[in-house]
């Protein structure tokens, strides 16, 4: 399972709180800052996935998200322990 979070630097309550969740469900994942992505990347994550962040790319059936999602995050842990 291959999970990436792209964060905003600086204080993002819906960053640190996915992280945070993460974490608490033993899902491990890469942090990777939003503003060292190009933009034509973060225009297609806009169209895809919204504009809120964080926006977590994955390689699972759950499927890659922006924002605070514990919903996403719960599946993952499910998929995990499977």
């Amino acid at each position: 399972m291959s999970i990436t979070v792209y964060t905003k630097s600086g204080l993002c309550g819906m960053c640190k709180a996915t992280e945070r969740a993460l974490a608490s469900a033993s899902i491990g994942y890469t942090e990777l800052h939003l503003e060292d992505v190009g933009q034509a990347q973060i225009e297609e994550w806009k169209t895809t996935l919204g504009m809120n962040a964080p926006i977590v790319v994955t390689d699972t059936e759950t499927g890659s998200w922006s924002g605070f999602r514990p919903d996403k995050i719960g599946e993952l842990a499910s998929s995990a322990a499977a």
